[in-house]
């Protein structure tokens, strides 16, 4: 992947965000007034702590608060949950540095439950929530916005807790792509706004669900193949430095 200089770079989720210092510019050169929309409260609680030695002055922790639509495989188009990403980038040692926070997203509920169709027993009942799958790359190229590895853990009261769809060996490869933006929303605090999407990742077989691992891959139509997938968001992105907190 091509890095950028970090006032050019672009973050990503899960996700993207722009880096502090591009989405200050942003702000700064953007004509007329902000947008109405509200801005929302942005919870910097899970910036992570900064690398040693590394100057607080060139650090800032980025939130990136997304919603949107997600397809794997047969599941046809579903919501994806409300999701917050953060992380922290800046320099260190002259060069770009950044450290992962965490992602946190609500669950969305899969319309049919584990076997599909109307009219299933409350038992069936099923969500996914997507989850980091331990890595992520917050730089960009031009509108490619980095990458990250990403999982979904199914939620169904007859599977164990282990139940997911993709992991840390082999993970769903999360590479978006800007599709607007960004837009001004706020001056005082900077705050921008932006779309994304991946249409080309592949979703792997589920694993750790017990016995019915093929009942959950039957449901999903698992695995899937790349092209057959979308992860489609909108995210509003807060930042707060390091210098002085």
């Amino acid at each position: 992947m091509t890095r950028t200089p970090l006032r050019t770079a672009v973050a990503a989720l899960a996700g993207a965000a722009l880096t502090g210092a591009a989405l200050i510019g942003v702000v700064a050169a953007a004509p007329g007034q902000a947008s109405a929309e509200t801005v929302p409260a942005f919870d910097f609680s899970d910036c992570p702590a900064i690398p040693a030695g590394a100057d607080p002055a060139e650090w800032r922790c980025e939130v990136l608060l997304s919603s949107g639509t997600m397809r794997i495989g047969d599941s046809g188009e579903l919501d994806a949950g409300a999701m917050r990403l953060t992380f922290a980038e800046g320099r260190l040692d002259g060069r770009y540095a950044q450290v992962f926070g965490a992602l946190r997203a609500e669950p969305t509920p899969v319309p049919g439950g584990l076997l599909g169709g109307p009219g299933r027993h409350p038992l069936l009942r099923t969500d996914l929530r997507v989850e980091y799958a331990g890595f992520a790359d917050f730089l960009s190229d031009g509108d490619r916005m980095g990458v990250q590895h990403l999982r979904l853990r199914v939620g169904n009261r007859l599977l164990p807790d282990t139940c997911l769809i993709g992991d840390e060996h082999d993970p769903i490869v999360f590479r978006p792509v800007r599709t607007s933006g960004p837009d001004r929303v706020s001056a005082n605090p900077p705050v921008v706004r932006f779309t994304i999407e991946d249409t080309t990742f592949a979703v792997p077989g589920a694993r750790g669900c017990g016995a019915v691992d093929r009942l959950v891959d039957r449901r999903f139509g698992l695995p899937s193949p790349a092209g057959a997938n979308s992860l489609r968001l909108t995210a509003l992105v807060g930042i707060k430095g390091y210098a002085g907190s």
